[in-house]
Order: structure tokens, then sequence, then C-alpha cells
């Protein structure tokens, strides 16, 4: 993925999922029609963000389920996990200054709630 695509998809996901879980697919598909759209927008092709996810689709439901701070069950994709983990910790170290390590131990606690990974993240400083 190049760090352009990675870099758009890791903050539009933080700015525009919204806080609550669903598995709902017509609620993702949506979801990832619109971070397509604001890729577009930005001048980002959809082969930059795909190049290292399997399935943006899979990402973002990914993290629409673990909204609060549950783990994946039974065969998941480890891949995905990881890949929407990173991209979480990622901009939570960007934005905060913390460690990998301890954006990615807030997120296992908490979920992907940005608002509330700030808060606890800047308690950490």
């Amino acid at each position: 993925m190049s760090t352009r695509g990675i870099n758009f998809l890791d903050r539009w996901m933080a700015e525009h999922l919204p806080n609550a879980m669903t598995d709902d697919p017509a609620a993702i598909s949506d979801l990832v029609g619109q971070m397509l759209r604001a890729a577009k927008r930005e001048g980002i092709d959809r082969d930059e963000i795909n190049e290292e996810v399997d399935s943006v689709f899979e990402v973002i439901f990914y993290a629409m389920q673990h909204r609060e701070g549950s783990r994946a069950e039974g065969d998941e994709s480890d891949k995905t996990a990881e890949v929407a983990l990173d991209l979480l910790a990622g901009r939570l170290v960007r934005e905060t200054g913390i460690t990998h390590e301890q954006a990615e131990e807030l997120i296992k606690q908490i979920g992907s709630d940005w608002d509330a990974l700030l808060r606890e993240a800047y308690f950490l400083e």
C-alpha cells in the first residue's frame, strides 16, 4: 500500500466511521463507497489503497465489529485484523505521541472509538 493510500484510509476511518457496531453488509458497503469517493476527490486511486489490503470492505467490517474493544473470534482473517489494528494504532501514535505498543493496548481495551482513544492516550503522555 502506498504511504499516501494507507495514510488516507487510516485518517478516513478515524474521522468517519460511526461510533456504533454493525454487521450490516449494506451499511459497510456504503461506508466503503464513501471512502472511495473521498479518496478519488483527493486524487488517490483505488489501487493505492488496495495494494496491501485485500479488501477495504473487510478492514472496515472488522473495525465496525470491534468498536467496543472486542477481539475477533473464529477464523476471521488475521491479516485483516492486523491491518485494521495497525492503521488505527499508527494514527493514534501520530496524533498523540504515545508509543505504538501503548496505542495497540488502548485499542484492545477501548475499541476503535476515536474520541475515547484520544482522551485516554493524552493521559499516557
